[in-house]
């Protein structure tokens, strides 16, 4: 584990309550990986069951997290604020539910200058949730 949940914020500009991500467990140049327990005060969960977005939201705070570690090893050591530039070929494929751990993986497939395309994926007890692309833009 790289970061864990009590510092996660350090990383992700995002604060509580919406934050979607509990720790960063590995990330390089690839690619990134990370984990999430939905809690009971989730405010995405609705009759036990998390939305899509917020999903989406997990996929794009791993890259958040990831992105800010690698860039917090460089020289100046300060992570920078990420954008999302477009979401794309989303595919559900379960639903996420309440205590349910989310383990989503993020692949980097190109980057151009501060533009990085990913691919991401969340599962759950080996179940994939939800997958998508993503455009990255770094400031």
């Amino acid at each position: 584990m790289l970061i864990n949940k009590e510092n996660i914020t350090s990383i992700i500009p995002q604060k509580a309550p919406f934050v979607m991500i509990d720790a960063l467990l590995n990330a390089d140049q690839n690619g990134f990986q990370s984990n999430f327990t939905i809690a009971s005060d989730n405010l995405f969960l609705e009759n036990g069951i998390l939305s899509e977005s917020a999903l989406i939201e997990n996929i794009a705070q791993t890259c958040a997290a990831g992105f800010g570690y690698l860039n917090s090893l460089e020289e100046d050591g300060e992570p920078k604020i990420g954008f999302i530039g477009a979401v794309t070929q989303v595919q559900i494929s379960n639903p996420a539910k309440l205590n349910d751990q989310i383990e989503t993986s993020v692949h980097i497939l190109s980057t151009f200058d501060t533009i990085h395309l990913i691919e991401g994926t969340a599962t759950s007890n080996g179940e994939v949730l939800l997958s998508c692309q993503m455009k990255i833009v770094l400031a």
